[in-house]
């Protein structure tokens, strides 16, 4: 038996997650579980670095005592967030979070005008969002007293875990694709995009491949000497290489969580007209291969619904299984929401952003927590929809099956809604994908596993997969249109 721990953090929350291996299967067995709570300092939000560093220390250490002998360990986060050192290897402040103020359309528009937006899209193939690491940078230069000219090196959030863990610095190439900064076709950081924006390419290494042993763990009894491997180190770049996909069909994946990420595998980029104009993603995929996605939002709707109403109980927190019974007695496509709408993606004041989206576009105003959950909840699904239907059309071809993956996949109103929107078949699992992919690099980097089609291998194996088929698509055909109507009375065609 052998144990790999994955350090597996979201946006939201993290764990240390032992992967037990026998030969035959892997097994996931959680070892902490611990809050990701940002921190505001003068009306801008941190990752709060030190206490996540704490946490996953704290975990790696119960690992440790609990299965004594561990093979190896890898770290996996969000995309885009970064942090900057010095010479002598210090961090300059705290990681910004992707929904600081400072990330705007404006500061957007400013970097299309430097660089050309066609011409970054062609470039890197990386959807336009105003807090890419690009637009990130453009407003670091942008500062009266930029840190960038007191930087060293930038490492993305699992690249500057790794550092704090074994001492190496490097970029991993998941989690760099996700920069807005990588050319597409040479896999490493564009020096025209980045002296366009005024920044420095002495800032960043070649990435390394997922696999790649970067050191050793260091200063922590019971993991001295122990093999930090390089993994997927983009969350959704280690949940895609744990997909169960059988190889002789053609599948789609959708990993849930705050974000969304649904897509496809490719070997070649798709930058026509039509990706371009709406604004389709190519990120890296654990394999090398290329993840042809589009970000939507997850649960965070969800999320912060239930943040709301914990905070109005006085610190009560309603149970998800008690929610989830609220949403399902609620009548269905009541009010018909878009989760794109700008107002939803800044934390706070969830339930009265719904109330003003509704009076906006002219719908009725839920009135109960289950109405709610259920708006939220059609609302996210009715844009599955309408993403599976551009992916037939961008990749030329539908899909077998749609693999959901992640903890939302616990859910099985989600679920359910999911297979009768598409009208696809759903398999369900593994519910800890990222951990899961990330378990897989590690072994593929010690050679326990020749290749992540092993890898894939070892997930059906190891794994049971629950089964979707849809119930009632014709509901979800009649209510699709007047959801596009609600989008362009909101201004978001």
């Amino acid at each position: 038996m052998k144990t790999h721990l994955s350090i597996d953090l979201g946006a939201g929350s993290g764990r240390v997650i032992a992967a037990r291996h026998d030969g035959a299967k892997l097994a996931m067995e959680v070892v902490s579980r611990f809050d990701n709570t940002p921190v505001e300092f003068a009306g801008h939000l941190f990752w709060n670095l030190p206490q996540l560093l704490q946490d996953i220390r704290a975990g790696l250490r119960a690992a440790a005592a609990k299965y004594g002998e561990i093979a190896s360990v890898g770290v996996d986060t969000w995309g885009v967030d970064y942090g900057l050192l010095d010479r002598s290897g210090r961090l300059l402040g705290l990681p910004y979070i992707y929904r600081d103020g400072r990330n705007t359309t404006v500061n957007t528009e400013a970097v299309f005008d430097l660089v050309g937006k066609r011409a970054l899209y062609d470039a890197t193939g990386i959807q336009f969002m105003d807090f890419n690491t690009i637009f990130q940078l453009h407003a670091e230069r942008a500062e009266p007293a930029s840190l960038l000219d007191l930087a060293d090196r930038l490492l993305f959030m699992p690249d500057l875990i790794c550092y704090a863990l074994c001492g190496e610095k490097a970029n991993e190439a998941t989690i760099a694709s996700t920069s807005g900064l990588v050319d597409l076709q040479t896999r490493d950081f564009s020096p025209s995009l980045l002296s366009g924006i005024g920044v420095p390419a002495s800032l960043f290494r070649t990435p390394v491949a997922p696999g790649t042993v970067l050191g050793a763990v260091r200063g922590l009894p019971g993991l001295e000497g122990v093999p930090l491997v390089a993994v997927g180190s983009h969350d959704t770049a280690s949940a895609v290489a744990a997909v169960p996909a059988d190889p002789a069909t053609s599948w789609g994946y959708l990993s849930t969580g705050t974000w969304a990420l649904l897509g496809v595998e490719t070997e070649k980029p798709i930058l026509t007209d039509d990706s371009y104009e709406l604004n389709y993603t190519h990120e890296g995929a654990a394999n090398g291969k290329i993840r042809f996605l589009r970000n939507c939002t997850g649960m965070w709707m969800i999320q912060e619904l239930r943040r709301a109403w914990t905070e109005q109980d006085g610190g009560a927190k309603p149970s998800w299984d008690a929610l989830m019974h609220e949403a399902e007695a609620a009548p269905a496509f009541r009010s018909l929401l878009d989760p794109d709408y700008p107002q939803f993606a800044m934390p706070g004041r969830m339930p009265e952003k719904i109330v003003e989206f509704c009076r906006l576009t002219g719908q009725p105003i839920p009135e109960t927590r289950g109405q709610f959950y259920r708006a939220a909840m059609e609302g996210v699904v009715m844009r599955y929809r309408q993403v599976w239907t551009d992916l037939a059309r961008l990749t030329g071809r539908r899909r077998d099956v749609l693999h959901m993956i992640g903890g939302a996949t616990r859910d099985a109103m989600h679920c359910q809604m999911t297979a009768d929107a598409l009208g696809a078949s759903i398999a369900c699992g593994p519910d800890e994908g990222a951990a899961m992919g990330n378990a897989i690099a590690q072994m593929v980097g010690l050679g326990d596993l020749r290749d992540f089609d092993d890898g894939r291998r070892l997930v059906r194996d190891s794994i049971e997969i629950a089964h979707w088929s849809p119930k009632d698509s014709a509901a979800w055909d009649e209510a699709y249109p007047r959801w596009l109507a609600a989008k362009q009375r909101a201004g978001l065609g």
